[in-house]
């Protein structure tokens, strides 16, 4: 400042105060960026395609007062245990495939266990044809295992004999 300038009144301070930092060129940038940023959210969310309703979930269950298995197309939302096309009553829970015989060979026709712990009963599940647990997702057996009422025995593992054995 030279002598010759005037001081700064006590307004002109106030007036330069009032100024904030999005005040000018930046000011207008970010008004600018934030509008379009709402703009295109807008048109994204009134231009999108509704999501379209859920597929019906094809699950066995099984109707614990007639002891049968049915297909049943469960729907969203929807809870068992589910009427039953057997007994007109709520009394179909989702069941579980066992394909093992109680001589530990395998079967092509399942037999269809509920879970305890679908039925609020505590321990393990048990299968009543082979006595083997029952989990949630059951496993199926491997293809090694031989088919009940098959001949054929699995090949038997490999022996190792030992150098000094002639």
């Amino acid at each position: 400042m030279s002598a010759a300038d005037p001081v700064p009144s006590a307004t002109q301070h106030a007036a330069d105060a009032s100024r904030g930092p999005l005040s000018g060129g930046v000011g207008i940038f970010v008004f600018i960026a934030l509008f379009g940023a709402a703009a295109f959210l807008t048109y994204r969310t009134l231009t999108t395609a509704p999501i379209p309703p859920a597929e019906p979930l094809k699950l066995t269950f099984y109707c614990v007062e007639a002891r049968k298995p049915f297909d049943y197309d469960i729907k969203e939302g929807e809870k068992w245990p589910i009427v039953s096309p057997y007994t007109g009553k709520a009394t179909g829970y989702p069941a579980e495939k066992c394909y093992w015989t109680k001589d530990g060979k395998r079967t092509e026709e399942p037999t269809y266990v509920v879970l305890n712990e679908t039925l609020g009963k505590s321990g393990d599940t048990i299968c009543p044809v082979c006595g083997r647990l029952v989990i949630g997702h059951n496993p199926m057996p491997d293809e090694s295992v031989p088919l009940a009422g098959s001949t054929t025995q699995p090949a038997a593992p490999p022996t190792t004999q030992s150098a000094g054995a002639d």
